[in-house]
């Protein structure tokens, strides 16, 4: 029997490539992400620590108010940074995803369209050797005929 060659073999090799490609960059993306998520958990809870010193040097420490607010105001600032980091980290990671999914869709493309035409191709085969064991019967039946 003769064997199944898929001609765009290279094309279902590029594309796997370029899946694992997309994979790698959209583990990446998920890693950066989530590592924004907990820095701004942590800038979190530092500003609501640095409210909080602000309010008790308010009611207790009046001396120091000023120092608290310069502190809860530069934190706040590094809130908002580590906030704008972690939306624009999304954005990215949801581009990642999007081209993970179309990767994974020309991948999945190139291999039902494989397994089509190697079911074609063996389908084709398999009536090749019927047609030749029909043949060889007819044969046989034939020079049955004639000796008899």
């Amino acid at each position: 029997m003769a064997r199944f060659k898929f001609r765009l073999e290279t094309n279902l090799r590029l594309a796997e490539k370029a899946l694992e490609t997309a994979q790698r960059e959209f583990a990446q993306a998920e890693k950066r992400w989530q590592e924004c998520v907990r820095t701004t958990a942590l800038q979190q809870t530092r500003f609501d620590e640095a409210e909080d010193g602000q309010r008790e040097a308010g009611r207790h420490r009046p001396e120091e108010l000023g120092i608290w607010q310069v502190f809860v105001w530069e934190q706040r600032r590094r809130l908002r940074q580590c906030e704008l980091e972690q939306r624009e980290q999304e954005l990215v990671r949801d581009d990642a995803r999007c081209l993970l999914l179309e990767t994974h869709r020309e991948v999945e493309k190139f291999r039902r369209l494989k397994e089509k035409q190697a079911m074609a191709f063996e389908w084709a085969e398999l009536l090749k050797e019927q047609k030749i064991l029909d043949e060889t019967g007819q044969i046989l039946h034939w020079r049955q005929e004639k000796l008899i």
